[in-house]
């Protein structure tokens, strides 16, 4: 009797079959899954660590007094270069101090701080001592860039293929009651309960790991950059201040990815006829609120301004002219098209912005749920191994039902470096796999 006319067996093989290449997709998941963790977590809370350990630089205070931004720039760049100027944060909080922010040679940013109420310069942090540029470096993949961007991208294609065969393996299909469904069975041995410790755990966060790592994929060099970019273009769905920043793309993308490589050239009040404060003003004026982000010209071009809020569609992208200030561009939310708006509302509850503290504490666990998995998945791994050895899952040989096969052409299609990495593990199994040893 084949496995097309017997159901149980079919069913006993696609699972161990689907097994097999969720202990692949893990091998190159879990280190992915504890980096991203740990650097995402370090970036959600590196403001509340950026006030604990430089409180001198970040606090200022209060006084009725303030000088001028063009006198606070001046006063900045008598310590800093001026040609590595990035990007400034203006706080509309009078307890906090203004931001300039500048390339070093390693490709990171780093910020230099200045009292706005006297002008006095207080100082800087390395981009290496700098929670915030160097969390979100290592978790776009820098010092090795774009090879880190490949991988991660890698990591995260790989990751999707996890959860859809987690999902599949713990699917119930002779269970009694919920035990080792929705909570883990305690006295059935350790196979069992480190199996239950896993699956349990994972069906819990599976969809919101979907949701994690789609809302990652835009950042990519070669998804987010190119296939992303592509359907964008083809469909019109390009976002409107895809051209705010040098090199293009979209500006949360630039933001979240800003190295020193991509240096802003000049400052603020280098070949201008208006002054930085001026600037602001025009920026208020047009509808800018709150807390500023302003990138000064690079080579000639406009200035670009942005109003930080932690929901997109609270926020105005403004490009001024350097030279007279007037406003060249300005773009809402209703100026995006569709797919920019999902991109924008996923990089919002990604970075833990859209539901403030929140949203921090809940991606924190979320990052701690994911390193539970890892580790339960290799506890389950390590005590069904076979005694004495180390070994994928047996391999058993099965004609794929339809919609496995559908579906895995889809997603290698869909996730480029993901089919490559399909066929390169499938040909070496094949190859190698006789070779191994079967898990009991």
């Amino acid at each position: 009797m084949n496995d097309l006319s017997d159901p149980s067996r079919s069913t006993s093989r696609l699972y161990a079959r689907l097994w097999r290449w969720h202990f692949f997709a893990a091998l190159i998941v879990i280190p992915f899954v504890l980096w991203q963790s740990v650097t995402g977590v370090l970036y959600l809370w590196h403001r509340e660590l950026a006030s604990l350990t430089h409180p001198e630089l970040i606090s200022v205070s209060v006084s009725d007094e303030r000088v001028s931004y063009d006198r606070q720039l001046q006063s900045v760049l008598a310590h800093e270069p001026r040609e590595r100027l990035q990007s400034i944060e203006l706080s509309d909080d009078p307890a906090r101090s203004t931001v300039f922010f500048f390339g070093d040679t390693n490709g990171l940013p780093y910020p230099a701080f200045v009292d706005p109420h006297s002008g006095a310069y207080l100082g800087r942090i390395e981009s290496t001592h700098w929670v915030r540029g160097l969390s979100r470096g290592l978790h776009g993949g820098w010092p090795i860039q774009p090879w880190g961007s490949y991988l991660l991208e890698l990591g995260a294609s790989w990751a999707i293929v996890m959860t859809l065969t987690g999902v599949f393996l713990w699917w119930p299909r002779n269970a009694q009651g919920l035990a080792g469904v929705l909570y883990p069975r305690l006295r059935s041995g350790s196979r069992i309960f480190w199996r239950d410790l896993h699956a349990t755990v994972g069906i819990y966060f599976a969809l919101i790991l979907m949701a994690f790592l789609i809302s990652a994929m835009p950042w990519t060099t070669l998804w987010g950059g190119e296939v992303l970019g592509s359907i964008q273009q083809a469909t019109n769905q390009q976002s409107p201040t895809r051209f705010f920043f040098a090199g293009g793309g979209d500006p949360n993308h630039a933001a979240h990815h800003n190295s020193a490589h991509e240096q802003v050239a000049g400052s603020t009040q280098a070949q201008r006829g208006v002054t930085l404060d001026q600037l602001i003003q025009k920026a208020r004026a047009a509808g800018a609120r709150g807390n500023l982000e302003l990138h000064p010209a690079q080579h000639g071009g406009p200035v670009n301004v942005r109003d930080d809020h932690p929901r997109a569609w609270d926020e105005v992208w403004l490009q001024l002219d350097g030279n007279s200030g007037e406003v060249l561009t300005r773009v809402v939310w209703n100026d995006f098209p569709l797919l920019p708006k999902f991109v924008s509302l996923g990089i919002d509850l990604h970075e833990g912005h859209f539901f403030g503290r929140l949203n921090q504490i809940f991606n924190t666990l979320f990052a701690t749920a994911l390193v539970w998995l890892s580790v339960t998945g290799f506890m389950g791994w390590y005590k069904r191994r076979p005694r004495g050895g180390l070994s994928a899952p047996p391999r058993r040989e099965l004609q794929f039902p339809r919609a496995v096969i559908v579906t895995s052409v889809i997603l290698c299609i869909a996730l480029p470096l993901l089919g490559a990495s399909v066929l390169v593990i499938a040909l070496l199994d094949r190859a190698l796999g006789r070779a191994l040893p079967n898990a009991a």
